[in-house]
């Protein structure tokens, strides 16, 4: 339930609301009026104070109850806090563009870097992401939802891993998310793959090009990359079943 006042309290816990709230549920067949997700809470249209609290038709009169979700019910309360404008976030991007910091039109860019273990992909985001962009990898997702250092996520979770990855590529694809350049790093060895997922997110490519023996260097002087032997391992497989 939402936040409940103290002057309105005996109202909720009365057998009348009670009856009240199961009609408007039932009059919106469970469904929230105002984004059509699973109804929740129901809405006094009129708020309630303590001046109005004891007129029935603002406290049980269904012209002024309306059944929504939580997210809907709090955005109508939102509106009412003194606070307001904590809660106002400026969008970075408006239909697919910015402006930079001259004042110029820059479209939102979407970015797949990919290329072998090591070979320098988190480095090239890092050094050309601007504060506010999205990062996509599977090693950085793995990290968060394991607490685990890079490439050392337990395989139980791989599965959820590759969900949560799948599910950003669908905000990607349908633009619904809010930055300026979007980067996806990626292996992906198959050339076919690669440019399915690029047509797919509408994404430029960046293959870093390194050989085995500069990935190898850098993975065993990374301190995130634990098992050396085993990266090195995952390196030599990579060259010698895709080659360079």
């Amino acid at each position: 339930m939402f936040f409940i006042r103290e002057f309105a309290r005996h109202i909720y816990k009365g057998q009348r609301w009670k009856k009240v709230r199961q009609y408007i549920f039932e009059k919106y067949y469970g469904l929230c009026a105002e984004c059509g997700a699973p109804g929740e809470e129901v809405h006094h249209k009129t708020f309630l104070t303590p001046q109005n609290v004891n007129d029935p038709e603002i406290v049980y009169g269904e012209n002024n109850l309306v059944l929504l979700c939580k997210e809907c019910h709090f955005k109508k309360h939102r509106k009412t806090n003194p606070l307001e404008q904590n809660f106002k976030r400026r969008r970075l991007t408006n239909n697919g563009c910015w402006f930079d910091e001259s004042g110029n039109v820059q479209p939102v860019r979407r970015w797949i870097i990919c290329g072998a273990p090591a070979s320098g992909k988190s480095t090239y985001v890092q050094e050309h992401m601007l504060p506010g962009d999205l990062v996509v990898d599977l090693d950085l997702i793995g990290q968060a939802i394991g607490l685990s250092t890079k490439a050392a996520l337990p395989y139980n979770l791989l599965p959820t891993a590759y969900d949560i990855r799948d599910y950003l590529y669908k905000l990607i694809e349908s633009d619904k998310v809010d930055a300026r350049n979007i980067w996806i790093i990626a292996a992906l060895p198959d050339s076919k793959t690669r440019a399915e997922l690029a047509g797919r997110l509408r994404a430029e490519i960046v293959d870093m090009k390194a050989d085995i023996n500069t990935c190898i260097e850098r993975a065993l002087s990374d301190p995130e990359r634990m098992d050396k032997e085993l990266q090195k391992q995952i390196i030599e497989d990579y060259f010698a079943k895709y080659g360079k």
